[in-house]
């Protein structure tokens, strides 16, 4: 059923009514290969929890925003969905609901109203499907597997320190899907492991105008990787973000709240911890192992025999969704660029020529705005921090308010302090644009940052 574009039409009734209108049958989630891990069907809260990550994935795609909004218009909408769910009590609790529709809000910048009601629709496919033994699996904790280079350069790192990661990757297409497989084989082999990769499926169907922002794709990936954690005994959550990109400050002063995903921000972490913990009544730890280091920082530390595997990896923004030839990577977003900022940075520019993306752009006479935008706030960061004063932190919460809050939202040491670790992340990220054969690195942050 589908409401208007700022949400203001009826419901989205998902599993709340049996019949053709049922948004249920717009998205599917692929229950069926967590259940084969127990040998039985989840329990109810870890089913209604699945269903709920394919309700918000549908609607979050679905409902577009106002048209033309842009960093710097209200682009929120007005989001009612009706879930019907299994424990109605448990999902309506005031105190887990609130949690929910408060992650939500964050994520999205968008109002949610969501109600629980008792499900009316045919069971899922895990609970029809009968089971004669559970398939176990090997390992210490859940990784998020995206198969781009963080996720590489994070599942490579916590081999090295011993620890032994259940890969969970999220596949809505199957470009996606072919290049996780890839990216893990090339690991496992280049390093004679045998890590375990449990692919879940989430795929819309046919659901006409979808928004391309999916801002609650943070969620559904949490979500899961919650519930991968309880079914399998694990209390453990790794992912693995880059710290420019986890706590993604705005590139312009238009920037604000969700215009800039929160997807791997420490405040969603910490929220979807709580959440989760209190939904699946276990003690969830969501941990980002890459929160301090840059993206270069993490390339830099990749074992050389990985070196083949960087080229199956895929960061752009818009690479699993290109129906044109030629290269998949538009190099034109933030993503693709920050990936060969990093790799330049970590010396390993063999591994990404440029011919690998659409457009050259550090090579372009006039850089494409997503460029201007990264170098304006890496110079802003140059600013603050070049200041050496008494007052560094002072400075960069002038320009960047939103660290005040990312500071809270860290989880540090006795005797550590949040701001001290965030100031260092931050220098060294814009000592690393010095690699970069741009010209433009020099207009924006001096001349002594100039690629040799």
């Amino acid at each position: 059923m589908k409401a208007s574009s700022r949400g203001t039409g009826k419901p989205w009734l998902f599993n709340a009514q049996d019949d053709l209108a049922n948004a249920a049958k717009g998205v599917t989630v692929d229950d069926l290969r967590i259940a084969e891990l127990l040998g039985k069907t989840p329990p109810d809260p870890v089913m209604d929890l699945i269903e709920l990550v394919a309700a918000v994935h549908l609607v979050d795609r679905a409902e577009r925003r106002p048209a033309g909004s842009k960093p710097g218009d209200s682009w929120s909408r007005r989001l009612h969905v009706v879930v019907g769910v299994r424990e109605t009590h448990l999902w309506s609790e005031p105190g887990i609901h609130s949690l929910l529709v408060g992650l939500l809000r964050w994520l999205t910048d968008d109002e949610w109203m969501i109600e629980f009601v008792p499900r009316v629709a045919p069971n899922r496919h895990a609970e029809r499907v009968q089971f004669l033994f559970a398939s176990p699996m090997d390992g210490d904790v859940v990784a998020l597997f995206s198969g781009g280079l963080d996720s590489l350069a994070g599942l490579a790192a916590d081999i090295d320190a011993g620890v032994n990661p259940i890969a969970l990757s999220i596949e809505s297409n199957t470009k996606i899907a072919k290049s996780q497989r890839d990216v893990l084989e090339h690991l496992n082999n280049a390093l004679n492991t045998s890590i375990s990769r449990v692919p879940i499926g989430l795929h819309l169907r046919s659901v006409p105008g979808t928004e391309q922002s999916q801002r609650a794709r943070g969620f559904g990936f949490l979500a899961l990787a919650g519930a991968l954690a309880v079914l399998t005994g694990r209390d453990l959550i790794h992912v693995y973000e880059n710290g420019i990109g986890a706590i993604n400050l705005p590139y312009t002063s238009a920037q604000t709240g969700a215009h800039g995903t929160r997807a791997m921000h420490p405040a969603t972490l910490n929220m979807a911890t709580v959440l989760l913990s209190a939904a699946l009544d276990s003690t969830l730890q969501i941990v980002n192992r890459s929160q301090y280091k840059t993206k270069a920082e993490m390339c830099a530390a990749l074992p050389s025999s990985l070196y083949s595997a960087v080229a199956a990896t895929e960061t752009c923004d818009t690479a699993f969704t290109y129906r044109g030839s030629g290269a998949l990577s538009c190099g034109r977003c933030t993503s693709c660029l920050l990936r060969r900022q990093a790799l330049a940075a970590s010396k390993l520019t063999t591994l990404d020529p440029a011919s690998n993306y659409r457009l050259d752009a550090f090579s372009e006479s006039e850089a494409p705005y997503q460029l201007r935008a990264m170098l304006s706030q890496a110079s802003r960061i140059h600013r603050a921090i070049g200041a050496r004063t008494s007052c560094t932190w002072a400075a960069l919460i002038g320009e960047f308010p939103d660290l005040v809050g990312i500071a809270h939202s860290l989880n540090v040491g006795p005797g550590e302090k949040a701001e001290v670790g965030l100031i260092d992340l931050l220098q060294r990220y814009v000592k690393e644009w010095a690699e970069v054969p741009s010209p433009l690195v020099a207009s924006y942050l001096g001349h002594d940052y100039v690629a040799a």
